[in-house]
């Protein structure tokens, strides 16, 4: 029997943002429009998003750019490098809205690039869209 045969199981995300309003917000938005069955952790940096993946393998990244100790497109670099986690898709949620920005996180490997302010509606389509459904053959 897999794991994930039991109803009970929850996709992770993880969230990466320097600001903890920014977490919090992000955080709600997942509760309130995506429901229980999505377990959220968060990171405040960088350096604290690679050691949370490793440790939680969570199903999807939600990943700020600007951050001390390591920006988020060095985050997804290392990530998408990574046999063990290049799977995960990446959803870029940041204040950098250029052209060019845009451009690098999706070459980079990034799913998704989300522009702040953000629409919790838009960014619960974005997550529901690159998470498919737990399904029984998933080991």
């Amino acid at each position: 029997m897999s794991e994930t045969a039991g109803r009970d199981v929850k996709r992770k995300i993880l969230v990466v943002d320097d600001e903890a309003s920014v977490r919090n917000l992000c955080i709600a938005c997942i509760r309130h429009a995506l429901g229980p069955s999505y377990e959220v952790f968060e990171a405040p940096d960088g350096e604290a998003a690679i050691a949370a993946v490793q440790a939680g393998k969570p199903d999807l990244v939600l990943l700020d750019v600007r951050m001390p100790r390591m920006d988020g497109f060095e985050v997804c670099r290392r990530l998408k490098g990574s046999a063990q986690t290049r799977d995960i898709p990446i959803v870029f949620l940041t204040a950098l809205g250029e052209e060019q920005d845009v451009e690098k996180g999706l070459s980079l490997g990034g799913d998704s690039y989300v522009v702040k302010p953000f629409n919790a509606v838009t960014l619960a389509a974005q997550i529901s869209e690159l998470l498919t459904p737990i399904s029984d053959d998933e080991d």
